[in-house]
């Protein structure tokens, strides 16, 4: 079972947790789900499947003339694509992967800088999460580990940041991380600060429109609630089951709501730690 804390209007020890999938129970922060991560079932024997169309995976990132926006914020590629950056804004753009790393989160560090008008290029070779902001519009809080918009960018309190999902089996995992549980697929939450939150999933991120993007959030979860500990003595803690493979984009839905443009946690103001938006990731990825 995976834990996660929530404390004071952010998600505490991290953002982003893993969860893998593979034929073995156990798991990476966590987790080990089951078998063929990301393949479809063959057609019974005797019988063949209709073809289908499958269009042309994105692997292009735009910057927007004037938002100081990443779009879309979340990319999903295979491994060993070459992603572009194509700056359609008025000035350059400098920007780079958070500190964080591990062997699932930025293995494969950059920072690049877009001219006005020009592109950029830059290969994935690793499976795993990418997290990245523009140095200029954004700021690393070292407290919290987390990018926080700078006052007076265009679509303030959003972040000019970005998450790529490069997808496949993930290597190298620290043993330390591994704790084996029931095959239920289950992460938890616990909650340690005061007020009650509710955890819910960004809506509309997934689209026909890109394969790949069908693989965020696949299942809907609901809004869960957790109790603070001005209900329960220690706080409460819930444990939500994820049967399906993907990558898992939540928020809390007391202390954030939605910007329907780029379907993104955005804060309100009266959260403790704004801009920063109480959000996190959960990847069940393939083995």
């Amino acid at each position: 079972m995976l834990k996660v804390s929530a404390r004071s209007g952010v998600i505490v020890a991290i953002a982003i947790a893993v969860l893998i999938i593979d034929v073995v129970l156990g798991g990476i922060l966590g987790v080990v789900l089951g078998a063929n991560a990301f393949t479809h079932p063959g057609a019974s024997q005797g019988t063949k499947a209709p073809p289908t169309k499958t269009a042309p995976l994105l692997t292009t990132v735009t910057i927007p003339p004037a938002q100081d926006l990443f779009k879309p914020f979340i990319l999903t590629v295979l491994p060993n694509t070459t992603v572009t950056w194509q700056n359609n804004d008025t000035v350059a753009h400098t920007f780079k992967t958070t500190p964080d790393q591990s062997n699932f989160l930025n293995l494969q560090a950059f920072s690049l800088n877009v001219a006005a008008g020009g592109s950029v290029k830059f290969k994935l070779v690793e499976p795993g999460l990418y997290h990245y902001y523009d140095t200029a519009m954004a700021t690393w809080n070292t407290a919290d580990a987390r990018v926080a918009a700078n006052k007076g960018t265009p679509n303030y309190p959003l972040t000019m940041d970005g998450v790529i999902w490069v997808k496949g089996a993930i290597s190298n995992l620290p043993s330390a991380t591994t704790d084996r549980i029931p095959p239920k697929h289950d992460v938890s939450w616990h909650n340690f600060d005061t007020d009650p939150h509710f955890i819910a999933l960004v809506p509309g991120l997934s689209t026909a429109s890109n394969g790949a993007q069908t693989d965020i959030n696949p299942l809907d979860i609901g809004v869960n609630r957790i109790s603070g500990t001005d209900d329960v003595p220690g706080g409460d803690t819930i444990t939500v089951i994820f049967s399906k493979p993907g990558l898992y984009y939540y928020y809390c839905v007391n202390h954030a709501h939605i910007d329907g443009a780029t379907h993104r946690a955005e804060a309100f103001k009266t959260a403790s730690e704004y801009p920063i938006p109480m959000e996190g990731f959960i990847l069940v990825s393939g083995s």
